[in-house]
């Protein structure tokens, strides 16, 4: 096992950067989007630096996976506070018109 994730390429990141976009369709609420671009990320550093150790790899695509999760339900629970203001306010000003 130690032997293969010494060797590492480009192609194992994509295989898995697909594997997440598959598993994205079933509904993961975007965050394995972001995460399987971290995955093509790697895979990119990983192609322009091949000597790249492979604990660097793991360590560099855990980071940033993290990161964008963090960044997405950021994103999603504003939008989701924003949307219900918009509603609460509409709801409000429509019952002071009456």
């Amino acid at each position: 096992m130690i032997t293969y994730l010494q060797h590492l390429s480009f192609w194992d990141w994509l295989a898995l950067a697909t594997l997440l976009l598959i598993l994205e369709v079933f509904g993961a609420g975007g965050y394995l989007l972001w995460i399987s671009l971290v995955a093509v990320g790697i895979g990119a550093l990983s192609y322009l630096f091949p000597e790249l150790p492979w604990a660097w790899q793991f360590l560099l695509f855990a980071v940033l996976a993290a990161v964008s999760a963090l960044l997405w339900w950021r994103h999603q629970h504003r939008a989701r506070s924003v949307a219900t203001g918009h509603r609460l306010q509409g709801t409000t000003s429509s019952e002071d018109d009456s």
